[in-house]
């Protein structure tokens, strides 16, 4: 597939000089890391395509307010499905937030498709099966150089929106509706994201429904596990797995029986086996 490959200041800025001059609406996806492969959740590659030429971009090299100049420009208008996910990664992140989306997803609810993940409703609006493989589910992004196939997966998300946009916008008109996707579209950009929001599993009902003193050692073993993630620069689950969390805050498991993944150094899981020691003999509730 051919396509354009933007990986340094240069090429960005004569980039975006020529979508904002002849090219005034893009389709845009990105791919992110999110805790599988290392700390945290980064950016790693942005795919683009502007009706006649598809374009990736590595961020790496890209400073914050440069990659806000795609962002952010107000007359770049972004093509997207389902935005709010890589709204949030963009914000928390990044300090940055897309501005002049159309986010099919709005219509794609108001049509009350059966199935609503983009695959299928490519395959239902336009007849186009776009094959995606398992593997790249769970592809590490961070990786340079990416595989041309991973390449060509990652860009199989924008290469169908422009044809999307104009068969669902032909029905929701047909339907009467327009000015409802109007005004879910604005909301989408306009939703507050709340980039403070507790980690999910601090937020599910297994963890509320612990008694209170077992839900605070629970709190304090999962900050302690972050705080040791973020230092060796690996995925939380690889320093100390979620099962054992549950189990060594209800004190069915010893910090001694803590299996080390295979990245964890020898002497850093030493380190967190002697802290999360020293913290379960403390009085539940004392602060780390």
């Amino acid at each position: 597939m051919n396509h354009l490959v933007i990986s340094d200041s240069r090429a960005f800025s004569e980039y975006l000089s020529s979508l904002a001059h002849d090219y005034p609406t893009v389709a845009l996806d990105i791919e992110g890391e999110f805790n599988l492969h290392q700390y945290g959740e980064t950016l790693c590659l942005i795919q683009l395509f502007d009706g006649d030429r598809a374009a990736i971009v590595d961020p790496f090299p890209l400073s914050n307010e440069e990659l806000q100049q795609l962002f952010e420009h107000p007359r770049i208008e972004k093509i997207m499905y389902d935005a709010m996910s890589d709204q949030s990664l963009l914000l928390k992140g990044y300090g940055s937030r897309i501005v002049s989306i159309v986010d099919l997803k709005p219509a794609v609810d108001l049509l009350e498709f059966e199935k609503r993940d983009l695959g299928s409703v490519l395959e239902a609006a336009l007849g186009i099966s776009v094959e995606k493989k398992k593997k790249f589910q769970r592809y590490n992004w961070t990786r340079r150089p990416i595989e041309p196939d991973a390449i060509e997966y990652a860009l199989s998300d924008v290469l169908h929106l422009f044809q999307l946009r104009d068969v669902l916008f032909e029905e929701l008109e047909r339907r009467g509706l327009t000015a409802e996707y109007n005004a879910r579209n604005r909301q989408v950009q306009e939703r507050e994201i709340d980039v403070n929001r507790a980690p999910r599993l601090l937020r599910s009902n297994e963890v509320k429904r612990m008694p209170r003193t077992v839900r605070t050692r629970f709190e304090q073993i999962y900050q302690l596990r972050d705080r040791h993630a973020r230092e060796l620069n690996l995925p939380p689950d690889t320093v100390i797995v979620k099962a054992s969390l549950f189990a060594l805050a209800r004190g069915e498991q010893q910090p001694a029986g803590l299996r080390p993944h295979a990245r964890v150094p020898r002497a850093a899981h030493a380190r967190l086996v002697a802290e999360l020691t020293s913290l379960l003999a403390e009085p539940s509730g004392s602060a780390l």
